[in-house]
């Protein structure tokens, strides 16, 4: 890439209720004959890290006596279920899992998982009078694996980004990572603090050359949190054009696109936010050494 070439709090992700238990529901509340249980997801925010941590609510209904979970990878969930059966399984989970406290009768309970690395299973086994019901969801845990270094060199829109962040010559060392088990997702680690990082992911099928003859993948850019403030607004955050439009066409149409080089050198179009709007929007760029 040629030099002259040159977006958590926490957000509710509620996943889908996994079971088969409506059927034989109640009619009536605290009619329920059948324990069930929902589970719900969330991505955490700082200081936990959403690579490798989430958070999870169990909503039971009138007839869950009591509630336990367990999570294990997700192969070795799949070959014990297949080996012991739903039932046997279920048991399984109730001698080898965590009860949930709080849980008896119409009640939730959270917990939480950390440093879950791989695909896992979570299975939450709801207790009632004379059968036992399942749910289960899944988590993945991010690993990511060094690409290489090189300096960050940040879009301060003149005076105004500059003056809240008091950074205009920053240009920090930052390690270029990628994901292990998805070569197109990418990350500037700790970019804006331990545990505050950047996840970029290249698009294969969108490639463009530059003035110079070079080549690019397009790239996106999600919302990230930043550990900087803007006055009374709090937090800042990044994000490309794209998402700050909701139209994906800005990214590959619009001249509002990031790339990465061969070398991994890239521009990225970001714009930088705070809840009540817009503070400005540029480009960023990484050079590898």
């Amino acid at each position: 890439m040629k030099r002259n070439v040159i977006t958590y709090s926490l957000v509710l992700a509620a996943m889908a209720l996994v079971a088969a238990c409506a059927d034989e529901q109640g009619t009536e509340p605290g009619s329920d004959s059948l324990p069930c249980v929902t589970l719900y997801q969330y991505t955490v925010s700082a200081p936990y890290n959403s690579d490798n941590d989430a958070s999870f609510r169990v909503a039971a209904n009138s007839a869950t006596k009591e509630a336990y979970y367990l999570a294990e990878p997700t192969d070795d969930m799949q070959s014990r279920l297949s080996s012991l059966g739903e039932e046997s399984y279920m048991d399984y989970v109730i001698s080898n899992g965590t009860q949930l406290s709080g849980i008896a009768g119409a009640s939730d309970a959270d917990f939480m998982l950390t440093d879950i690395y791989g695909p896992y299973t979570i299975t939450v086994v709801a207790v009632g009078s004379k059968r036992n019901t399942y749910v289960t969801d899944t988590f993945t845990g991010l690993d990511w694996e060094d690409v290489c270094q090189g300096e960050y060199w940040f879009y301060y829109n003149t005076s105004r980004l500059s003056a809240f962040t008091g950074l205009d010559d920053w240009t920090p060392e930052v390690t270029l990572q990628v994901c292990t088990t998805d070569e197109t997702l990418f990350r500037f680690k700790d970019l804006y603090g331990t545990g505050y990082s950047l996840k970029i992911t290249t698009l294969p099928a969108y490639t463009a050359t530059d003035s110079d003859g070079d080549t690019y993948t397009f790239v996106r850019v999600p919302s990230a949190e930043t550990t900087y403030t803007y006055g009374s607004y709090g937090t800042i955050y990044v994000r490309d054009v794209g998402y700050w439009q909701g139209n994906d066409a800005y990214i590959t149409s619009y001249g509002y696109e990031g790339g990465m080089y061969a070398d991994h050198s890239c521009f990225l179009c970001v714009q930088y936010y705070v809840s009540a709007g817009s503070i400005g929007y540029g480009y960023d760029y990484f050079f590898p050494y």
